[in-house]
Parts: C-alpha cells; sequence; structure tokens
C-alpha cells in the first residue's frame, strides 16, 4: 500500500483510508467540519472561509473587515500534505471552505480532480492581478502541470534555520552567510540542533548540502529518486546515531517554544518562529540564517474550491483573492512574520499612507532585499514529489533509527 503523502494513493485511496475518511466525513458534518460555523457559506455573505496552512493567517483580520467589508473565517491545517490532500479529496471540505491555502504542488493533483476552479483572471474583483508580477502569479506554486492557472499567489520565503550568534560565534546582526553544515555535522552544535521530523520539510535541505559539498550525487533536491532518498537517509541516520539532533520538531509552537527556553542553539524552522522567540527574549537575540548553499524555497497559493461556483458566492471569494495581492496583507504579512509576496511595492505605500513608523517601512523594503537575495539561489519546493513514496519510506527508517 502507498504511504500517506503518496501522489497515487491520494488520487485512488485504499478501502481501509477511505472508511476512515468517510468516517471523518460524518463527524465533520455534526460538527461543522473543523469548526466552520454554518453549513455553506451563503450566495449573499460577506464571510469568506478558508482552510490551509496557519502563517498565511493575519494575526488580527479585523483589518480587512474595516477596509473591505469582508470576514474572515480561518481554520488551519498541519504542513502534511497528506492530511490537507484526505481533507480536501474524501472529506469534501469545499462543502464548507470556499478557500484553500497551502504550499505549491497541490494543484497538480486537485485541479485535474476538480476540486479546484480554474482562476478566471478577467474577474472584475481581481483587480491586482494584470500588476502582479509573473514571477509570482506565473509560478509553479499556481500554476498546474496542465498549464492552468489554479490559484493567486499568497505568500512565499526561503526557509533556512534559526541560531543563536553567540553560540555560534558569527556576526551579531544575521548578515553571515552560514552553512548547512551548522545544522547536520559541525562539532560546536552538535547535540544542540532541533531538525524537523517532516520529510517534505527535511529531506530536501540535506539532499541540498550533500549536493552541495560533493558528499553524494543529487539531481534535484526537490524531487528526489529512490535511490538519491536512500544516500540522503543513510546521511541523516548516520548523523542522528552520532547525536547531532537533541529533538525532532513536530509543530511551529515547538519551534517557538525550543528557541524561547534555549533549548537548542540551531533549529530548521519557519521564520516567524524566530520572529516570535525575539519578542519574548529580545530583538536580535536569535536570527535566522543566510546560508551558503541554498534554501527550501517555497510559496503558498490560495485556491478556490469548486463548490464555490454552485453557491454563488464567486465575487466575494474574487475580493478575498485580490486582498492578497494587496498592501494591506503584504504590509502586516511583512511586519508579523517577515514574509513577502507579490507587490512588495504596495506594502511600502500602505505602510506609508498608514503613518507606520520609518524604521517600519525600511523593514519592509529590507524584507523585499532579503527574499530577492535567498531567491538566487538553489532551490524550489514541491510537496508532490515524484517519489513520495519511497521517500516516505525512507524517511520512516531515519524517524525509527
Amino acid at each position: 500500500m502507498k504511504d500517506r503523502h503518496s501522489i497515487t494513493s491520494q488520487l485512488t485511496l485504499t478501502r481501509r483510508d477511505m472508511l476512515k475518511s468517510l468516517a471523518a466525513t460524518g463527524a465533520f458534518a455534526l460538527t461543522g467540519s473543523f469548526g466552520f460555523s454554518g453549513v455553506a457559506a451563503a450566495a449573499d455573505s460577506q464571510t469568506v472561509r478558508a482552510y490551509g496552512v496557519t502563517t498565511a493567517q493575519l494575526k488580527d483580520w479585523s483589518a480587512l473587515t474595516k477596509s473591505t467589508g469582508l470576514k474572515m473565517e480561518f481554520i488551519g491545517s498541519n504542513n502534511d500534505v497528506g492530511v490537507y490532500l484526505r481533507d480536501i479529496l474524501a472529506s469534501q471540505m469545499g462543502n464548507k471552505a470556499d478557500i484553500f491555502i497551502f504550499e505549491g504542488g497541490t494543484q497538480n493533483i486537485l485541479g485535474p480532480q476538480g476540486a479546484y476552479l480554474v482562476l478566471d483572471e478577467k474577474n472584475p474583483n481581481l483587480k491586482l492581478w494584470q500588476r502582479t508580477p509573473d514571477v509570482w502569479k506565473r509560478s509553479q506554486v499556481v500554476v498546474g502541470k496542465d498549464g492552468k492557472q489554479y490559484g493567486v499567489p499568497v505568500i512565499g520565503n526561503a526557509d533556512s534555520f534559526g541560531y543563536f550568534p553567540d553560540k555560534l560565534g558569527v556576526k551579531p546582526d544575521g548578515t553571515s552567510d552560514l552553512s548547512w553544515k551548522t545544522v547536520f555535522e559541525d562539532d560546536r552544535t552538535r547535540g544542540r540542533v532541533g531538525y524537523d521530523n517532516e520529510w517534505n520539510y527535511s529531506i530536501g535541505v540535506a539532499a541540498l548540502y550533500l549536493k552541495s559539498t560533493g558528499k553524494a550525487k543529487v539531481d534535484n533536491p526537490a524531487d528526489l529518486t529512490p535511490e538519491e532518498a536512500k544516500t540522503v537517509v543513510d546521511f541523516l541516520v548516520a548523523r542522528k546515531k552520532a547525536g547531532q539532533f537533541r529533538t525532532l520538531v513536530s509543530s511551529y509552537e515547538q519551534q517557538i517554544q525550543l528557541l524561547t527556553n534555549h533549548e537548542v542553539d540551531v533549529l530548521n524552522c519557519w521564520e516567524p518562529a524566530v520572529h516570535e522567540a525575539n519578542l519574548k527574549l529580545g530583538d536580535g537575540k536569535t536570527r535566522y540564517a543566510y546560508t551558503e548553499e541554498g534554501y527550501y524555497k517555497w510559496g503558498h497559493g490560495a485556491y478556490i474550491a469548486s463548490q464555490v461556483k454552485s453557491r454563488g458566492n464567486e465575487d466575494t471569494v474574487y475580493k478575498m483573492l485580490n486582498y492578497f495581492l494587496d498592501g494591506e496583507y503584504r504590509a502586516l504579512q511583512a511586519r508579523d512574520r517577515g514574509y513577502a509576496g507579490p507587490n512588495m511595492d504596495l506594502a511600502v505605500q500602505y505602510a506609508t499612507a498608514h503613518n507606520w513608523s520609518a524604521d517600519q517601512i525600511q523593514s519592509l523594503k529590507e524584507t523585499q532585499q532579503k527574499v530577492d537575495r535567498k531567491f538566487s539561489k538553489p532551490f524550489v519546493s514541491t510537496t508532490t514529489p515524484s517519489h513520495s513514496d519511497a521517500i516516505e519510506e525512507e524517511w520512516q527508517r531515519f524517524l525509527n533509527a
């Protein structure tokens, strides 16, 4: 049987998984599906219901309501693509949600399967589409392999690792390029590294390190062959047994905790975890690394549930999609999470018009510069590699080592 991340298993679904999903669907019907209030979005409603990764949320959606009149009901999913695909395909989340938000790759499955609508680029409510740069709107995050435009770009970043400069003896301002060796085989950090336990977030950066240093032959870190996956996991198992990793991390909240409590010196994590830790530790106490070899470069897209067409609330949904492209959302995301995205110039305009401080406006400009710097290096991730079943099998070997 294919693993839970496998493209094949998500399309066919085993009898056991389908029965589990059907049982879950019945539970969702009773509870309002993951906490959504109401059975379905009404055609005249100004409320948009979204299901997706929590990092796409604003910390306070009241800004959306104030500027557009829209209201957001957001239910978060974790970063597990298998769970996400199952929820969409088997549990019919589109009966409750208008918009799905997830990392690029899912449109290659859920688009052709009919779970996502093809984007209407000429919808009059999508006012900022034409001025949005192609590097964002035509990226493999929101365009399917079939060439159809399924989504609107929401946010993007290039992930690396958080670290304490004083522990590594590097520049405290965080401008140094550090090697991924810091995570994988540095005597300074042995036993003080936190490593994410999800393969789709962790195996690629290890492959990138091995490729960049010539320690292994890897073609594309984002799309490993079974043989390459075995080689990478062999390396990780050896490093695990050598005591390199203090702990394996399973949640965003745990990332913040590990940094805040100084339980690790280095942690491959999401950049917002560093921001949140510094709110408690003090500005600049921990930094998010620029790297020598490259990054886990990703983007989140917003996709329209196919059921929206029959609900008749497409205009409301397109207003929300346009908001993701506008300056308010961009500025708030960059300020609160350090994420960039399309139309950063509109973020600067928004901040200026709303009397943000000179430091905050400069920070927005630096966020764009930061992302430009990172995006100049490899590699671009995908949630749906060609051999995900083999990768999962190898990853289980690492977890069990």
